[in-house]
């Protein structure tokens, strides 16, 4: 398709959602089942951001093969310009000035005015000292995103540079010769990674190891960097990240405040749950715990979601976006806390998450969503109390009902509180029996979310209950509970679903001859395990892109050079001998597997291989067990295509049927 076949398609669409409500009638909508393919519908359109000025919003708008930027003025409410770039990927999106935007792709930076003149590349993947050696071209190679477009230095940037061996260089760059000055050499310094404060200064570095990174310091004047250490109670402690202690990681980065003395820090030290903390580098002291919460990590170690707001204008920390059994918001600004009380109050069926904020402090771009509403992206503006929707994610799912997620506190065997996201048939009727699909997630060092999921949506507009199970093992929920899920993939998080299960059928009207079990990746290892350890509880189970023989797939990391993952797994595992690992696969345990199961897996998985889903299938056909494989062609451990997540949920829920009609 042509940029302007893709414009004129995208106009259409455009105009379409600039006039959508943000607020949409769910009761009165007739309940019918959503296609998978609806729920799973790639979102292409990204990079949102508003002008300096607050005058114009910009976005990337893409069909997976050409690209273009779509910018909207929000005071005229129209689409001002639409800019192709062609098959050119845009990585990420940014405001130079009120009328000229800076793009990354594939490496390089690119400007462009937002009338579509001026168009040119200020960055390219180039050394900047051309080497001659015969592996010359991937010798120059680089790598390059900005970190600032340098308001004090309107003709300058800053970004980082990465070479082949992973160095990292920070540089200035004048936009209108690509002049470039290097602020430091990670060559020199072998350093992986730099850390700025909000000067712009360099003030501290990442080197990568095989089992994880640190951080490093300059100490004195002198170029050598060393161990960065933060003084806690009267103790020292690495900050650092590593494999072996990556579940109780005390101490995790999260930036630098305007004032470049304090840093931020997220920190389990003497307490279950991870909390925020200030931190002054001189005194070394803890100068303020920011946000804390009884229920919840206010960040997990590996977490993209949580997020500390600035006040540019003010020049001081606004306040903070986490988790918590729902999204919380922890205001410390009183103006940014007056206008999102003002927004909530105005949308209190919504979370209202921040995307960005112009130059004055009076227009935000807002992405609203909820637990049955795929979404928007908006322009609040706190002069007026004003919302304009700009783009509606996945617009078609407002003709759907979808099923409102509670929270469950279930208990265990043990009189443990389990967190549990439950979705009942949106015409679920008590006095009637329903059946239960029980969805434990991934990884497993994961956890579950309240938020629209789609699993849950798919089923429960299908008559089914679904459960979605933080057993412990899961992250966010504190350090007790993550580190009970260490040596006990196959017990504690097993027995945790079972009985999580169990308290929804207790509670609600569930069909006990329908309890099915649906899982991905460890969530379909648990599936194994769950039907081999609990036959009477379920009544059959669908395991995706699951790790079968644990033996065989630590070899995998350590032959391949995985090391942090291998030191991971082997921590996570309890360090126990290969004697262990057989006991705790599935395959090992492929006789006791008496109840029916559908099995898909990718045969591009380069996470699990595809070997350990057809050894499962061959030992569980060579017992006589009721077992369906499926391999899904040019798919890899993530199903990304919406008809694949589309075949694999209506052939389960065929499978589930069938299962049923035969009882």
């Amino acid at each position: 398709m042509s940029p302007t076949r893709v414009s004129k398609y995208l106009m259409v669409g455009l105009l379409f959602l600039l006039m959508s409500p943000a607020v949409f009638p769910q009761d009165s909508i007739t309940v019918k089942e959503v296609p998978a393919d609806l729920l799973f519908k790639n979102v292409n359109q990204y990079g949102f951001a508003i002008s300096p000025d607050g005058k114009y919003f910009a976005e990337v708008v893409t069909n997976n093969i050409e690209s273009e930027i779509v910018v909207l003025d929000i005071d005229g409410y129209v689409v001002y310009n639409q800019i192709p770039i062609g098959r050119r990927t845009i990585d990420d999106l940014h405001w130079l000035s009120n009328k000229r935007l800076l793009y990354e792709s594939y490496g390089a930076i690119y400007a462009i005015d937002i009338d579509g003149n001026n168009s040119k590349q200020i960055v390219d993947r180039t050394a900047d000292v051309q080497s001659k050696r015969r592996r010359s071209y991937w010798d120059n190679f680089r790598i390059n995103r900005l970190i600032s477009t340098l308001p004090s230095k309107k003709h300058q940037v800053l970004i980082e540079t990465y070479d082949l061996e992973f160095n990292a260089s920070i540089k200035e760059v004048n936009i209108f010769t690509g002049k470039k000055y290097t602020v430091i050499n990670g060559n020199l310094h072998n350093m992986n990674q730099w850390v700025l404060d909000s000067q712009g200064k360099v003030r501290m570095g990442l080197r990568y190891t095989d089992d994880g990174f640190n951080y490093l310091v300059r100490k004195g004047e002198t170029d050598k960097w060393e161990q960065c250490y933060i003084n806690i109670d009267g103790k020292k402690y690495p900050l650092s990240v590593k494999a072996r202690t990556f579940l109780n990681q005390n101490l995790t980065f999260e930036g630098f405040a305007y004032d470049p003395d304090i840093i931020y820090l997220t920190t389990n030290i003497g307490s279950d749950k991870r909390k925020l903390v200030s931190y002054s580098l001189s005194n070394e002291e803890v100068r303020e715990v920011l946000v804390e919460d009884i229920n919840c990590d206010v960040k997990e170690p590996d977490d993209d979601v949580f997020g500390i707001i600035f006040d540019n204008v003010n020049e001081e920390i606004a306040g903070v976006r986490y988790e918590s059994i729902v999204p919380e918001y922890n205001w410390i600004s009183p103006k940014y806390k007056e206008f999102h009380d003002k927004l909530n109050s105005k949308f209190p069926r919504f979370i209202n998450d921040l995307v960005d904020v112009d130059a004055t402090g009076n227009r935000f771009v807002i992405h609203q969503w909820s637990d049955i509403y795929a979404g928007n992206i908006g322009i609040y503006d706190v002069t007026d109390d004003s919302y304009a929707v700009m783009f509606q994610y996945n617009a078609e799912l407002n003709d759907f009902r979808l099923s409102k997620t509670k929270i469950v506190m279930a208990d265990a065997e043990d009189s443990y509180k389990i967190p549990c996201y439950l979705n009942l048939p949106v015409d679920y009727d008590k006095k009637e029996s329903v059946p239960l699909v029980v969805i434990p997630h991934g990884g497993p060092w994961v956890r579950d979310y309240w938020r629209l999921d789609e699993f849950a949506q798919y089923f429960a507009s299908r008559g089914y209950a679904t459960v979605r199970v933080n057993f412990r093992g899961s992250t966010g929920f504190g350090k007790n509970h993550v580190l009970s899920g260490v040596n006990n993939i196959d017990g504690t998080m097993i027995n945790d679903i079972a009985d999580s299960a169990r308290h929804i059928m207790e509670n609600f009207n569930i069909d006990k001859d329908k309890v099915f079990i649906y899982g991905h990746s460890y969530g379909g290892y648990a599936t194994y395990m769950s039907l081999i350890k609990f036959p009477s509880l379920y009544t059959a189970g669908v395991a995706v892109s699951a790790p079968t023989d644990i033996r065989a797939w630590m070899k995998l990391q350590k032959e391949k050079d995985n090391n942090f993952s291998y030191e991971f797994w082997n921590m996570a595992l309890g360090n126990r001998k290969s004697k262990f690992l057989d006991e705790i696969s599935p395959l090992s345990n492929a006789a006791e597997l008496n109840k029916p199961v559908l099995i898909f897996h990718g045969e591009y998985d380069r996470i699990i291989p595809v070997e350990q889903s057809k050894v499962m299938v061959q030992a569980l056909r060579k017992k006589g067990k009721n077992v369906r494989y499926e391999e899904l062609q040019k798919e890899g451990h993530s199903i990304n295509d919406s008809y694949s997540m589309s075949y694999i949920l209506d052939e389960s829920h065929a499978f589930f049927q069938g299962i049923s009609n035969e009882e």
